[in-house]
């Protein structure tokens, strides 16, 4: 038997080493996107980051070490409560424990599939009875005639099967498996990175809510003390009835700008709390209004944007999966080398079966499948996957060309959106003085309440702007971030 299995290996031997080479590949490189040397909506030198002849940016994200999880960007805002919040969103929402599950199937596949690259071994006991029929071809002389034969055989054998991977088929299978599990991981980062993005998100616009919210009760108090002095004008007969009814109709409009508010304020909390794992009715976020703080926004080398964000990264790996299946598929129209064999006991009595040395048979053998005729499904096979890589490969660079828009269109809404804060807060600076001076005229008899009224209400949309504004900056920041792959450093 020792003899027979040197003689098969050296067999295959001789044969991978006349035929491996014509089964050989190209190197699969990822699909060249060239990236911008400068971010266009950026007026700071700081956005830019001019490259003389940059590398693609492809063969970047396909050599960095990949990171188990999203960078903790949201600290850059020194908010302790939203850093609360983002960690309850990594540690219980369902959407990223489906991805975790997704990760952990990839892996176990990987080992399925490398499976194949072993042998396979199984003990396959076997008992049975059989009667041979006394006309059976070619039976036994016996000086009586024919006679039938009840046979008993009890057999122990170990069987053995190997498929030797001459051309290197089953290695590309794996290949493509790991790739697959790169993917899956890249995968739960770009559902970590959308999660803790929007629950940022959410969080600045509660947080711009009840800035409003205080605006907007200042303006209600604002409201009262106004419908206090018509009326008492209109008792001294100083003022008629209509400044007392325009003031309640201010103050009612107030009043449902404050339940407008809080209604929208009650959707996003609700919203949050869905993405922290929580049922609805039992989350709330205690009002804190104040002051936003902005935090100063720098930007990334745009060359290195395909080698962060992991939904990139993630269509890259499944690339290379396909890839490596296109290869496999290719591989397969070759011959197939296959090693078999058995061992064991065989005995017609249960009780001789551990005589080993004296009941055991074996067999030892291999073949070779040569592909002839399959009506083209290898090929076919072949082609479908070759197509799958074009398709992805079309989808990679338009992917990347919609990560640079985001860039773009976000570095666009930071930049101005910041113009804009200035513009409105010097516009709300000149409504509160025009105020002021209106209620002085108005006191003094030498203006309408209609004036008063129309400058309370340029004064509350100023207001409103600003705080608007504020979260809004505060929203595109985040979005920036996301586009960046969740950081710039």
């Amino acid at each position: 038997m020792s003899f027979s299995l040197r003689y098969y290996s050296l067999s295959i031997l001789l044969l991978s080493t006349l035929l491996t080479s014509c089964a050989r590949a190209p190197r699969y490189q990822p699909p060249s996107v060239t990236a911008p040397t400068t971010w266009k909506n950026s007026t700071d030198t700081t956005f830019a980051a001019p490259q003389t002849n940059p590398a693609p940016a492809s063969a970047a994200a396909a050599e960095l070490p990949r990171q188990p999880t999203v960078p903790a960007w949201w600290s850059i805002f020194q908010d302790d409560e939203l850093a609360r919040l983002e960690q309850q969103v990594l540690a219980a929402n369902y959407s990223l424990k489906a991805a975790v599950a997704r990760v952990e199937q990839a892996r176990a596949n990987v080992t399925v599939v490398n499976s194949y690259r072993s042998p396979t071994v199984a003990l396959n006991p076997q008992a049975y009875r059989q009667r041979l029929s006394a006309y059976r071809p070619l039976p036994i002389a016996s000086t009586n005639g024919p006679q039938a034969i009840n046979q008993t055989q009890f057999y122990l054998p170990l069987n053995v099967s190997y498929e030797v991977d001459v051309w290197g088929r089953l290695r590309r299978n794996v290949q493509a498996a790991e790739a697959d599990e790169q993917a899956s991981e890249e995968d739960l980062r770009t559902v970590q990175l959308s999660l803790t993005a929007d629950a940022a998100g959410y969080y600045f616009d509660l947080r711009g809510l009840d800035a409003e919210l205080l605006v907007l009760d200042s303006a209600r108090q604002a409201r009262v003390e106004s419908l206090q002095l018509t009326q008492a004008r209109n008792q001294a007969g100083v003022d008629n009835e209509i400044a007392v009814r325009r003031a309640e109709t201010e103050l009612a409009n107030v009043d449902a700008g404050i339940v407008e508010v809080r209604r929208q304020r009650a959707g996003l909390e609700a919203a949050l709390a869905t993405l922290m794992g929580q049922p609805a009715s039992q989350f709330a976020l205690v009002p804190r209004p104040g002051q936003l703080l902005i935090p100063r926004v720098p930007a990334a080398v745009p060359a290195s944007l395909l080698a962060r964000r992991p939904d990139l990264r993630r269509t890259e790996r499944q690339l290379a999966a396909l890839n490596a299946r296109a290869d496999a598929a290719r591989l397969a129209r070759l011959p197939t080398v296959q090693l078999n064999g058995f061992v064991g006991p065989l005995s017609s009595a249960l009780g001789d079966l551990p005589k080993v040395a004296d009941s055991y048979a074996y067999y030892v053998g291999g073949g070779i499948s040569i592909p002839i005729f399959n009506g083209g499904r290898l090929r076919a096979n072949q082609q479908i996957v070759e197509r799958q890589y074009d398709e992805q490969a079309a989808q990679y660079r338009q992917t990347a060309l919609v990560a640079f828009q985001e860039v773009e269109t976000s570095l666009a809404n930071v930049q101005q959106s910041a113009a804009q804060l200035t513009v409105q807060q010097r516009a709300l600076r000149s409504a509160r003085m025009a105020g002021l001076l209106t209620k002085e005229r108005y006191r003094a008899g030498l203006t309408s309440y209609f004036e008063v009224v129309d400058a309370d209400r340029q004064t509350l949309d100023a207001a409103r702007l600003v705080v608007q504004n504020q979260a809004n900056e505060l929203s595109y920041t985040v979005q920036l971030i996301r586009a960046l792959g969740g950081g710039w450093e």
